[in-house]
């Protein structure tokens, strides 16, 4: 395994800390401070979603290239990591809601299997957890591809899941004047090079492909990481939002950002041990601190709390909240995971 690899292995968990504090950032109601670099950074937090995709993918390589890895056992480690916790958050909520209509039950029962997100498209607010159980599913089967054809097969499906976004684009240009006629799904399939890019960099990783990060390699690395986000603060300040979302000008400079960033990370990371530490811890439950935030963000605690206190405090509190909550979430998950 290459160094440069071996640094994205050793700290992807501090990574997905960074990741999930840029997502939780990004869900802050708005702030202008007047410095471009700093509104920027929160303004574009979405990417973290992207760094997450990308960890997966180079992970579950790692997790199907065990040799007593079965689909059984794939398939069961995946699903009870995530399944009984977003369960219980869903449940809590719907509760707390105390609306038990009809229709409020059926967006329930939507959202807990997932389905509600594919089928109508409704805003949930735990999009991600549609998104990443559906990459779940397909993996195995681009794994028993990929072993059997190579890099082809990588390929096809990062050029597929451009495609789709081209596609997608042009429909929506042509025949629905530029409306976002797919829902939030758009968030999904926008993701999907970078979730396979991910398997790419964790199938160099791990079957140890001689990749040597030259000093030229690095100048191209970085400069297309450069130019990608000049193009994304370039589309974000002259680009109608409904265009950004249709033509996933959002999302597409992130395929570029995205390897480039994580590396550079884990470079930092590697540095500053002590740091690394921290975001480590963070990265240990930042599923569940996704999970617990949206729904205080959203519940509209940090407008309620600011009322009484100082609203920086407020974000500060609602923040806590979340992480001793997530925590708690994470420990009940993991006695949940004993039982099977």
């Amino acid at each position: 395994m290459d160094s440069f690899l071996q640094l994205l292995s050793k700290h992807r968990t501090s990574i997905m800390g960074f990741a999930i504090i840029w997502v939780m950032l990004f869900h802050l109601p708005p702030i202008n401070s007047g410095y471009f670099p700093i509104d920027f950074f929160k303004t574009i937090g979405y990417g973290g979603v992207d760094i997450f995709l990308f960890l997966s993918g180079f992970g579950l390589y790692f997790s199907m290239s065990k040799p007593n890895c079965s689909l059984r056992q794939y398939y069961r480690s995946r699903l009870i990591r995530i399944l009984p916790e977003f369960w219980i958050v869903i449940c809590v909520v719907f509760l707390l809601k105390m609306n038990f209509s009809t229709r409020s039950f059926i967006l329930f029962i939507g959202e807990a299997s997932t389905l509600g997100y594919w089928v109508w498209g409704f805003p949930m607010e735990l999009w991600y957890i549609s998104c990443i159980l559906f990459l779940y599913v397909i993996f195995p089967f681009y794994f028993k591809l990929f072993k059997k054809k190579g890099m082809q097969v990588s390929v096809a499906f990062i050029a597929g899941g451009g495609g789709l976004i081209l596609i997608y684009a042009l429909i929506c240009i042509l025949f629905f004047d530029k409306k976002n006629v797919g829902g939030i799904a758009i968030l999904t399939y926008a993701r999907i090079p970078i979730f396979f890019i991910g398997a790419v960099f964790g199938h160099w990783a791990k079957d140890g492909v001689i990749w040597k990060l030259t000093k030229k390699m690095k100048i191209i690395g970085l400069t297309t990481s450069a130019m990608a986000t000049f193009a994304l603060a370039c589309f974000i300040k002259y680009i109608p939002t409904e265009t950004l979302w249709v033509c996933s000008l959002y999302f597409i400079p992130f395929i570029f950002i995205t390897p480039v960033l994580c590396f550079v990370l884990a470079i930092c990371f590697d540095k500053l041990k002590n740091i690394s530490k921290i975001f480590n811890h963070i990265g240990l439950i930042s599923l569940e601190l996704y999970m617990c935030h949206v729904y205080l963000y959203k519940s509209g605690l940090v407008k309620y709390i600011s009322d009484y206190m100082n609203r920086y405090l407020s974000w500060f509190f609602v923040c806590l909240v979340s992480f001793i909550v997530a925590y708690a979430l994470f420990i009940l998950n993991k006695k949940i995971k004993r039982l099977f």
